[in-house]
């Protein structure tokens, strides 16, 4: 069946850069994060190291060791350490012996630094091939009662072989993950702009209604009052009473026709056209309907 290699890592504070198995340090409480130390006298620089982390611990002479380990499956190892320039009042030699599976490989390494200035990054402490495919575990640990050893940890690399199924699943599942989480993104955005646009919209549309008002016509002064007219009914007189036979009965018939004729032309005078004083013509308040003439029949 083939067969893939791949490089994993194994961080000094992340772990396996795929199972996320930590290292196990030994004695914990002695370990230090060398970014956070302050106390620590020997300073890296946290951009040249890897992921910007480190470990720190140190044997200091007449002490006992102090110790890492390992686990991983693959056919080769190595580890990787910082190289402290050289310090007063701090110990900057490297004497470290590791070893592979309880002692199926073991070896030693052993470094003084010469210079004064320099740090020395991604230097190989630990160098193991030709493993079997299976699990292993290394342990690397101080080696020196005399003169004391410094262990500044950065990380290690391994390599592994998994067969080609192993490796299509594990790349189809990270190549889901991406798509999901590209397209989760993209329906994201795309829903901010729709409802930006509606809600950009409905902001339009508000701004743009406008608000019908009543209209009241104010009363016009142009217009003509109305002027009464005044409607006079004639009076009806009552048709002429035939005359008899007697003289009497038709004087005196004579005088109410005449009464009536004067009453009716005094009150249309007054009622078409009131004369004021002023005008020069007087009315006669004594005025009286004229005598009528009685015969006299003997």
């Amino acid at each position: 069946m083939p067969r893939t290699v791949l490089n994993r890592t194994i961080d000094d504070q992340f772990g396996d850069s795929v199972s996320g198995a930590l290292p196990v340090y030994n004695p914990a409480p002695n370990w230090n994060e060398g970014a956070s130390c302050n106390n620590c006298a020997i300073r890296p620089d946290p951009a040249l190291a890897f992921n910007h982390t480190w470990r720190d611990n140190s044997q200091f002479p007449g002490g006992a060791p102090v110790s890492l380990t390992l686990d991983f499956t693959g056919t080769a190892v190595w580890v990787f350490c910082i190289v402290p320039p050289i310090t007063a009042n701090a110990i900057t030699n490297y004497n470290l012996s590791y070893s592979l599976d309880s002692g199926a490989h073991q070896g030693r390494f052993v470094f003084t630094p010469t210079s004064r200035t320099d740090f020395l990054y991604n230097v190989t402490a630990v160098a193991l091939s030709s493993l079997p495919n299976t699990a292993h575990t290394l342990s690397v640990a101080t080696d020196d009662t005399a003169n004391g050893s410094i262990f500044l940890f950065d990380y290690a690399v391994y390599t592994t072989e998994i067969s080609t199924e192993e490796d299509t699943a594990d790349h189809s599942i990270s190549a889901g993950t991406i798509a999901g989480s590209v397209l989760g993104g993209l329906v994201l955005v795309l829903l901010l702009a729709v409802l930006s646009i509606v809600f950009w919209k409905r902001r339009r549309q508000r701004l743009n209604t406008k608000r019908i008002l009543p209209v009241v016509e104010p009363f016009s002064m142009a217009q003509s009052p109305v002027t009464p007219t005044l409607v006079i009914e004639p009076t009806k007189f009552n048709s002429p009473t035939t005359l008899t036979s007697s003289p009497s009965e038709l004087v005196h018939q004579l005088q109410q026709l005449l009464t009536t004729a004067i009453t009716m032309e005094r009150t249309g005078t007054s009622e078409r056209s009131p004369q004021s004083p002023s005008s020069g013509i007087l009315s006669n308040p004594f005025d009286v309907p004229p005598s009528v003439y009685q015969p006299r029949f003997e």
